[in-house]
């Protein structure tokens, strides 16, 4: 929900000790947690309640701003602040307040496309860490030949990677990405044939359920989410690049046809971003490409919108603060370190700060604010290495290794808490050095 977590204990503003408001929605941190201390989450229609208490108290007391603060109002869902927050008459009351709920209107307007003057993001747009969600990196192949059943979960509190349950199916080369806060993997290679099938991780359970197939078996596909549906994006087999695009019904399961692209894509890189869904690079079956094309669902049309500086399939593709990055993949002779930033209100492409080393069939995705590049080939070997961008810094650095050394896995974050996936020690015994 981007929601953090509400309550007071012992609030700093002027060394006054006010009570916490007690709410099962509402999780009281122990005394000296500097992660909540004083601190507020606008969770549940219930806890607005506790909360409307304990802003008056401030209200009265002065220290009406000194408390939003702490509130990140930017991570808040759109209706929830248009419909609740902005009509608290004490918030409505406070300049101070209002220029808090502008900057949250305005963060959800730039990441719209909506040109936002000005506008600079904070630590009111980055989720605590308890609430940014786990990094999965799942499937694909190492020095072995063989492609994994095993994922490895990322705890962002403690900066190390430990395994969760394995899939049903071995996959390399598969779409991965996480709804609902529930992760979905998508088709691939299991080492003998190329695969339809999908399969759902939830956290709850901690079990994969195999759920319905795609239309055409295929590997190397990118999958994004746009509005509830789930959509499966070009691919390659032993004999073709294809087009096809094919979006899933998470409510039905059920998998349906909607326009091809204008080009065939295999190891193509997608995301959802604005209102539209991006297929980025690939190969079409005679050369990576650095064309970029985009989809509107509402009318059901794939459009060409300016190209990258550098050709590139196997990328990884990920959203941050508005913007697309485009990471490391292969030209028609090796991988690439080079990454790239789209800004679609600027319709413009720019080149940022390098990885650390060339990856080619990296896993990437965007926790914290940063972006993560998890694995991929260097050209001589399979990486283990993870590394992450600071856009502020426009610099990656190193922040730890996966255990198993891995390229074509696919990577998403997924909406629960690391307490609730369940480690199962060490995992796939069959992988060797990354050589």
């Amino acid at each position: 929900s981007g929601s953090d977590s509400v309550s007071f204990s012992r609030n700093q503003t002027h060394g006054k000790q006010h009570a916490a408001p007690r709410n099962k929605c509402v999780p009281r941190p122990s005394e000296g947690d500097c992660e909540a201390d004083g601190s507020f989450v606008f969770e549940a229609q219930e806890a607005w309640k506790d909360f409307h208490n304990s802003l008056r108290q401030f209200y009265e007391n002065g220290e009406l701003c000194d408390v939003t603060l702490k509130v990140r109002l930017p991570l808040l869902p759109v209706d929830f602040l248009t419909g609740t927050v902005a009509k608290e008459e004490m918030i409505k009351a406070n300049l101070n307040c209002r220029d808090l709920l502008d900057e949250a209107r305005n963060y959800h307007l730039h990441l719209s496309n909506q040109s936002v003057p000005d506008f600079e993001y904070s630590v009111r747009t980055t989720p605590r860490k308890h609430t940014a969600g786990v990094l999965f990196c799942v499937g694909g192949r190492g020095g072995s030949g063989d492609p994994f059943r095993s994922i490895e979960c990322y705890s962002i509190s403690k900066n190390s990677w430990f395994f969760g349950p394995e899939m049903n199916s071995r996959r390399r080369h598969v779409g991965v990405i996480s709804v609902g806060g529930k992760v979905y993997a998508v088709g691939g290679h299991d080492g003998s044939e190329h695969l339809g099938n999908m399969e759902m991780f939830d956290p709850l359970t901690n079990k994969w359920m195999m759920k319905a197939s795609m239309n055409t078996k295929r590997r190397g596909i990118a999958l994004a989410a746009l509005g509830g549906p789930i959509y499966a994006i070009g691919g390659l087999d032993d004999n073709s690049c294809f087009s096809d695009v094919e979006r899933y019904d998470i409510e039905s399961d059920r998998w349906s046809a909607v326009a091809s692209m204008n080009t065939p894509r295999g190891g193509v890189g997608s995301v959802a971003l604005g209102s539209y869904v991006y297929a980025v690079g690939g190969n079409d079956g005679v050369a990576s490409l650095s064309s970029v094309e985009r989809f509107d669902p509402h009318l059901n049309k794939w459009t060409d919108v300016r190209e990258m500086g550098q050709r590139r399939a196997g990328n990884g593709v990920s959203e941050l603060n508005g913007c697309l990055y485009v990471v490391g993949g292969f030209d028609d002779n090796s991988p690439l370190s080079s990454v790239e930033r789209f800004d679609p209100r600027m319709h413009r492409w720019e080149y940022v700060a390098e990885l650390t080393t060339p990856r080619g069939g990296v896993g990437v995705a965007t926790v914290m604010g940063r972006v993560f590049a998890v694995g991929g080939h260097n050209g001589n070997i399979y990486l283990n290495t993870v590394e992450a961008f600071d856009p502020r810094m426009n610099r990656w650095e190193l922040v730890g290794s996966v255990s198993h050394c891995r390229a074509g896995a696919g990577v998403a974050v997924c909406a629960t808490h690391i307490s609730q996936i369940r480690d199962v020690g060490q995992g796939s015994s069959n992988v060797v050095d990354c050589m």
